[in-house]
């Protein structure tokens, strides 16, 4: 996934949104991925609507050109 994509959030909150950043970082063991996400509605623990995800808990939609 990269800037761009539409992505749906898996579970139970059925949220869409654009990926706005992606933010690498590793350790020594286990490089990791985060993105930072702007969604359609609130989440009912963050009171923006950017906010992170991991991969797994996101579904592609549509890739961004």
């Amino acid at each position: 996934m990269k800037v761009g994509d539409l992505v749906r959030e898996k579970g139970l909150q059925e949220r869409t949104g654009v990926i706005v950043q992606v933010i690498q970082y590793s350790s020594l063991v286990n490089p990791q991925v985060i993105y930072k996400v702007l969604w359609n509605r609130h989440s009912p623990t963050l009171p923006t609507l950017a906010g992170p995800a991991w991969p797994n808990q996101l579904e592609l939609i549509n890739e961004s050109r």
